[in-house]
């Protein structure tokens, strides 16, 4: 378990380092528009995953990449609409958007941490029906 939230802390850390890193990057670059484009698909897929962690890791991967292209979707319209698209801009408004879904996996980790594991409900008995009472005459 340890393990985990070490590897998705330094995961998130690289994940701002690289975002941080294309946007402070010049234009002419060869690299900042296929870095910039893939980050804006894997940071919000990323912070997606985090929330979705009582899925199996295919429909995890499955969600949280449509939740990413959704994200990116409602971003480039936005701006679009507004007439202030920029690359820079989007991949800013995208990581804006990530922010309160990493906040919100970190908050929902902790919490589940302090309040320990869920437990499983018994077997009911044939007597435990909350309906059973309807039928008595």
């Amino acid at each position: 378990m340890r393990r985990r939230r070490i590897f998705a802390t330094c995961s998130s850390f690289l994940i701002a380092g690289l975002t941080a890193t294309a946007l402070l990057l010049p234009d002419a670059s060869p690299v900042a528009g296929p870095m910039a484009s893939a980050l804006a698909f894997v940071t919000p897929a990323f912070c997606t995953a985090l929330l979705l962690t009582g899925l199996d890791p295919a429909a995890r991967a499955i969600l949280s990449g449509t939740a990413a292209i959704a994200l990116n979707v409602a971003v480039a319209e936005v701006m679009l609409a507004g007439s202030i698209w920029s690359p820079r801009g989007g991949l800013m408004a995208v990581a804006a958007g990530c922010i309160p879904l990493f906040a919100l996996a970190v908050v929902r980790r902790r919490n589940n941490r302090d309040s320990g594991e869920m437990r499983m409900a018994g077997p009911t008995g044939p007597d435990d029906d909350d309906e059973s009472w309807a039928f008595d005459r």
